[in-house]
């Protein structure tokens, strides 16, 4: 990120106008820009790579440990998964705290665009996760047609 804040705020100091935005929501499309630029260079994705929570409370009990380890990996697989439009509200949204008008923003999209993004991106989640929630079942209770 420290790239893109010298890059876009040493080349063009003027476009930055702290009345219209904050310098957070300013920096992101430029970092969303640069990201796509390099995902193209590339010919391909990288991925997220370890996005644990520095603040989750960490389990002594080694079973504990290697379960919430597997979870994360699926969660970051089911994630990786998603469209690009999709995974990049739901990674703004859940992971870096952003607003939904900050996201609208950021991708330039209306924040209507972002909620129904961010709805089909936790919908595929969810039915991409089912397992691991409700039993190893593979199936949630409304596909079963068993609703409480």
């Amino acid at each position: 990120m420290l790239e893109v804040q010298n890059y876009s705020l040493m080349t063009h100091p003027v476009r930055f106008d702290p009345r219209r935005a904050s310098l957070r929501t300013y920096l992101y499309p430029a970092a969303r820009n640069l990201a796509f630029k390099r995902f193209r260079d590339l010919g391909g994705e990288v991925p997220l790579g370890d996005r644990n929570n520095a603040n989750s409370q960490k389990s002594t009990e080694p079973l504990h440990a290697l379960l919430a380890e597997e979870l994360s990996a699926e969660i970051q697989k089911a994630i990786a998964q998603l469209a690009p439009l999709q995974r990049e509200v739901v990674i703004l949204f859940e992971y870096e705290d952003q607003t939904l008008a900050d996201v609208a923003a950021i991708v330039g999209a209306d924040v209507g665009t972002v909620k129904s993004r961010l709805r089909r991106a936790r919908e595929r989640l969810r039915r991409d996760l089912a397992p691991y929630f409700n039993g190893g079942s593979g199936a949630s209770k409304q596909e079963s047609g068993h609703e409480q």
